[in-house]
């Protein structure tokens, strides 16, 4: 059997791991960038584990008093489209809504349809796009969700009050 990814917050002996995680997954890579979130976001920065390997991390922070703000996902080329992102997504959402956030957003560029569709499958949705948001001069859509409906369409919150299935069974 093997060992089950398990999501806990950054540890600064992550750090090696992180930066090569970065570099692999992106073009423009600043391994600063990270430490500095560290410092000043430490709390909404979260890494999965798979057995000693860090395979993933989320870094988020609150952008406004509503909104939260994904600032980076990445997932090992070796474990991709196994779940790893969505994890990381529904971790700094939950991280996101106990906080008191309605709303998450992040960046995506546009030409990285994977992304665009986990996002999507997720409830996420393109509000608008960013014209060279990227150092290549490529555009970027930025996408949001409102934390309810994200929690709502995965089932995870269940409201209470009466539901149409409470109904049929004859519950109140």
């Amino acid at each position: 059997m093997f060992p089950q990814p398990f999501i806990r917050r950054y540890l600064p002996d992550d750090e090696y791991s992180i930066l090569m995680l970065e570099a692999e997954a992106f073009n423009e890579h600043n391994p600063y960038e990270y430490i500095h979130f560290y410092e000043v976001f430490h709390d909404g920065f979260f890494v999965c584990v798979i057995g000693q390997d860090v395979v993933g991390f989320i870094v988020g922070y609150a952008l406004s008093e509503s909104e939260g703000h994904i600032f980076s996902l990445a997932v090992s080329k070796y474990y991709r489209n196994r779940g790893i992102a969505e994890l990381l997504i529904d971790h700094i959402c939950t991280y996101f809504l106990l906080k008191g956030l309605q709303k998450a957003s992040l960046e995506v560029r546009i030409s990285n349809k994977p992304a665009i569709n986990l996002y999507t499958k997720l409830g996420f949705s393109a509000a608008w796009m960013e014209f060279q948001y990227y150092s290549d001069g490529e555009d970027g859509y930025v996408m949001m969700t409102n934390l309810n409906s994200y929690f709502f369409r995965k089932e995870q919150i269940k409201f209470f009050g009466k539901s149409e299935k409470r109904k049929e069974r004859g519950v109140n």
